[in-house]
């Protein structure tokens, strides 16, 4: 049974007046006195009234975690209750954004509603929380959104899924069980320039595609740091969970090393590639649904702290004959997700879309076409689809997706397909094998190449 509001009636449960009055911070021997309340708080002038705000909590608030609050600001319908995050100066600036976004919005100036805590446990017990928002470190990303999922909220779950494969189909599984709203962090699918390549691909406007390729950055060498004492008001042990505790040093936890070293991320091989790559499958299901040979190669860094890819190429082969080849920028193939046809191809990456011929852009659909799911104020013509900002459409998408209990534009399955490509990918190139791959049971051929489908996890933190 959730514990949060039944969005799905206008009659669901609602915050009470002391509850919200508490949330701003002026609950309490101040009640006693007049209280002139801004118009904004009780939902006129355009705000929406505090019993039909989507409550939030936030776990992590670095790069992503500051970002996704940004991206809310436009939106009306939220209010972020608490801050997790296991280093205490991150989570008191972030708190002190989220006050002074709400002091702005609601007039008053001392708005207080936001609390903080190192302990994202805290955060899951409590009842007046409806969606949680998981932008820690993919190597939390399974045992974190295992838990999140099991309190009954509804999430937002930064890509990639998870770092294992097999942590990504706990995970897909829990979601259904639990019938949660899940929206991935893949927020290219709420640009239209994205949405209409895969459109085009999907309903033959490029005649039968024989071949993808999709190229992303490459990763970084990271050179060594001598090890010192965690800053203070950072819980080192915390911030490691799953992954081995190892003596801290001031890079490994920040950009770009954390996603450079494999106990905490695959690297951009699946971190970055994640993004085209679910371009690709949103445009050619099959790469997500049937068997296929995947074989690669690679460079990794000599010495420092990282052991991810620097480049790669890496080939997968479906029986219909259809290719997908995913590479690093430039080496061979563009920045971006091409689908290639017998009767043209349609290129698409975050600065654009572009097509074998001009008119291709110009189509519209027909009403017996396949028409993918189309997020709020995503409508836009292809060509400026990737002009202004994807986090807050998609933000949008999965609050309207809270409310209709429908599932989102980027929903948990999807995701997964996408973080297994790079992840299979990291795979086959470690191993230097063919190897064949089966989405049905979850499996290569090969007994090597299945033991890194996933990972011990430390105690307590294992999914």
């Amino acid at each position: 049974m959730r514990k949060n509001k039944d969005f799905s009636t206008p009659g669901g449960a609602s915050l009470t007046r002391r509850t919200f009055l508490a949330s701003l911070g002026i609950a309490g021997a101040g009640c006693a006195a007049p209280l002139v309340v801004p118009a904004s708080s009780l939902g006129k002038d355009g705000a929406m009234a505090p019993s039909e705000r989507i409550t939030i909590g936030v776990f992590g608030v670095g790069n992503r975690g500051s970002d996704s609050i940004g991206a809310m600001t436009p939106l009306p319908d939220h209010q972020i209750l608490a801050i997790a995050d296991c280093r205490r100066e991150r989570a008191e600036r972030a708190r002190d954004v989220v006050n002074g976004m709400y002091a702005n919005r609601t007039g008053f100036e001392n708005y207080k509603g936001c609390d903080i805590t190192g302990d994202f446990l805290e955060v899951l017990e409590r009842d007046d929380i409806d969606a949680l928002w998981g932008t820690v470190p993919d190597h939390w990303h399974g045992p974190i959104y295992r838990r999140m999922i099991q309190s009954g909220k509804d999430i937002y779950g930064e890509k990639p899924l998870t770092r294992y494969v097999h942590q990504g189909v706990k995970v897909c599984n829990l979601v259904r069980e639990h019938g949660t709203i899940f929206q991935v962090g893949t927020q290219q699918r709420s640009q239209s320039n994205f949405r209409f390549a895969a459109e085009l691909a999907r309903n033959g406007y490029l005649g039968k595609v024989t071949r993808v390729e999709v190229g992303g950055p490459g990763g970084v060498f990271c050179p060594l740091e001598p090890p010192c004492d965690p800053p203070e008001g950072f819980d080192w042990d915390r911030w490691s969970g799953p992954a081995p505790l190892l003596p801290f040093d001031k890079k490994r936890v920040e950009w770009l090393a954390l996603y450079m070293i494999s106990h905490y991320c695959a690297g951009f091989i699946t971190n970055w590639g994640v993004h085209y790559l679910d371009i690709a499958n949103w445009g050619m299901p099959e790469l997500g649904e049937k068997p296929f040979e995947i074989e690669g190669t690679g460079t990794m860094p000599e010495g420092g702290m990282s052991d991810t890819w620097i480049n790669w190429n890496v080939t997968y082969r479906y029986e219909s004959g259809l290719v997908l080849d995913f590479s690093v920028d430039g080496a061979p193939n563009a920045h971006g997700t091409r689908f290639i046809g017998d009767e043209g191809w349609v290129h698409v990456n975050r600065g654009g879309i572009s097509a074998s011929d001009d008119s291709l852009l110009d189509i519209k659909l027909k009403e017996s076409d396949v028409h993918l799911h189309v997020s709020p104020h995503s409508s836009q013509d292809p060509r400026v689809g990737h002009q202004g900002n994807p986090y807050t459409r998609h933000t949008a998408d999965f609050f309207r997706s809270i409310r209709t209990r429908q599932d989102p534009v980027a929903p948990v399955e999807q995701g997964h397909i996408a973080s297994s490509l790079g992840n299979l990918a990291d795979i086959a190139c470690r191993t230097g094998l063919k190897l064949k791959w089966d989405w049905k049971t979850s499996l290569f051929d090969n007994e090597e190449a299945n033991k890194q489908l996933s990972r011990p996890e430390r105690e307590p933190w294992t999914m």
